[in-house]
Order: C-alpha cells, then sequence, then structure tokens
C-alpha cells in the first residue's frame, strides 16, 4: 500500500506596501504561495514581485499591538539615549515593536553596514527570532498564536519599505510562488522612502520642472538600481507590468540564474552611477 502524501495548501496573499501612505495608485502584488516554502524564498519571489533590486536586509514580522512609539521629543531622546546604552539594541525595559522576527540569513548585502545600523532598533530581548531560510511559511501563518495579529515584511532599514500581508484564502498546493495580479508601477528603489516616493511622481507629473524635479527623473530613468528609462509619465504610474516574464524568473528552476545575472548587471552599473553622480555636482 502506497503512503498518502497530503500537500498543504498554497496560500493567497496579498502585499500591500505602505496602505496608509502611498496610495494614488497604491502599490498590490498578490501571489500564490506554497506552504512548505521558507520566508528566504518569499523574500526572493517579492523582490521580483515588486521590482526591488534585492540589495538591502529584510525582515519579516509579527507587529506587537500594544506597541507605541515615543512621540515626545524629551522621550525620543531618552529612549535613544537608552538605545545606546544597550550596544544600539532595544532594551529590555521597553516594550518590544515585534512580537517575533523571521530574518535575513545573509551575512552581508551590499549596503548591510547601512541595513545593520538600523536593525538594533527591530530587536528586542522578548523578541524571538529565526533565520529565513530556516523557517516555513506555515509555521507562521498556521500558528494560532499569531492568529489577527498584523504581519509585515520589511526591506532596507533604511528607507524602511513596509509592505503588510493579508491572507485572502488557499488554494491547491503547487511547488510555485506566482504572482496573480498587481497594482501600481514598482518603486524607486533609494528613493527616500514613500515620502521620496510621492515627490519623484509628482516630478512627472509638474508641467514647469524644477532643476530638482528634473534631476529626480534623470536619476530614476538611468541611475538608480532597479531605473526605468520609460519613467512614471502618463499613466505608467499605475501600470504593474510583465506578469508573464515575472512568474517565468520566480520559477524554483530559474530564480536563481535570474539573481546572478542581476548581481553581474548591478555590479556594471556602479560605475555608472558614481560617474553620473560625479557629472551632477
Amino acid at each position: 500500500m502506497h503512503k498518502i502524501i497530503c500537500k498543504r495548501p498554497n496560500y493567497i496573499i496579498k502585499f500591500h506596501l505602505h496602505p496608509e501612505q502611498i496610495k494614488e495608485p497604491p502599490v498590490i502584488r498578490t501571489l500564490s504561495c506554497p506552504a512548505d516554502a521558507d520566508f528566504y524564498e518569499l523574500h526572493a519571489s517579492l523582490q521580483l514581485a515588486f521590482g526591488w533590486a534585492a540589495i538591502h536586509s529584510f525582515d519579516f514580522a509579527v507587529v506587537n499591538p500594544s506597541y507605541s512609539p515615543p512621540t515626545d521629543m524629551m522621550q525620543i531622546i531618552q529612549f535613544q539615549r537608552m538605545q545606546a546604552m544597550n550596544g544600539g539594541n532595544n532594551p529590555a525595559s521597553t516594550a518590544p515593536e515585534y512580537l517575533f522576527r523571521i530574518t535575513d540569513p545573509v551575512p552581508r548585502t551590499q549596503f548591510s553596514g547601512i541595513d545593520r545600523m538600523h536593525e538594533g532598533g527591530r530587536r528586542h530581548p522578548q523578541t524571538q527570532e529565526k533565520k529565513a531560510d530556516e523557517y516555513k511559511l506555515y509555521q507562521l501563518l498556521d500558528n494560532a498564536k499569531w492568529e489577527g495579529k498584523k504581519i509585515v515584511y520589511t526591506y532596507d532599514f533604511g528607507d524602511n519599505w513596509e509592505h503588510f500581508l493579508t491572507v485572502e484564502g488557499r488554494s491547491d498546493a503547487t511547488g510555485e510562488f506566482e504572482v496573480l495580479s498587481g497594482t501600481g508601477h514598482y518603486v524607486a528603489e533609494d528613493v527616500g522612502s514613500y515620502t521620496g516616493w510621492e515627490e519623484l511622481k509628482a516630478a512627472y507629473r509638474a508641467r514647469d520642472l524644477t532643476s530638482e524635479q528634473k534631476e529626480k527623473r534623470s536619476w530614476f530613468e538611468k541611475m538608480a538600481a532597479n531605473c526605468d528609462p520609460r519613467g512614471l509619465t502618463g499613466n505608467r504610474v499605475s501600470l504593474f507590468e510583465n506578469r508573464d516574464e515575472i512568474n517565468w524568473n520566480m520559477r524554483s528552476d530559474h530564480i536563481e540564474d535570474y539573481f546572478e545575472k542581476h548581481r553581474q548587471q548591478h555590479a556594471g552599473r556602479r560605475l555608472e552611477r558614481i560617474n553620473w553622480l560625479i557629472g551632477q555636482h
């Protein structure tokens, strides 16, 4: 008699980038995600789906609903002093921002120094951590302990791009990630968080461009790590393009080759960006 192997159904997950800050248009991707995949595989798939350049660190985290950041200037100064005295990490006497973190297993990325500088504020003695390549989706998403809690994927701890997760349902089990739908053009890497993205969009809406707006447009079309030579003119800011190509590259037998080619291309363009920056000054 053959042993019957029951595969866990895929999750249908909506990832919404800064839902409170990025609205016109919203930037959303909905993916079918294998339950037995690990979170590092999910990270790689989200980099493709959102058009990121995979040059920064990341984590997945369960948000503490009772956490509130200090807002009063004196509270902020006191909190920063406490962090400094604790080696840049959050002291145990404060409330944790996250209840659980799934962290980047890669020790260094291109800008890991910047990311690691900010990461101390994400750690807390009360926050349990697991490595992304050692923790599977179902271990978090099927855990009753986290039911009803907000879960966020954060990429680049400087710009702090927050993608909030909503599990919208389940589907037949597969071994592959797949983008089912999306809205909004991908966001520019290192643009300066959501405020910088809004400024870049405004530069494309403007009729009489300032010199700063011209520079922003030129940077995005030529020098951003995920540049788009066509920019955001017309309705391009609302478009999610190349879904079939993204899904092809997202396949488990293609994704490593994609990122290897991507790294080589990115390394070759670093000198171009440096020369461009020199030419602007």
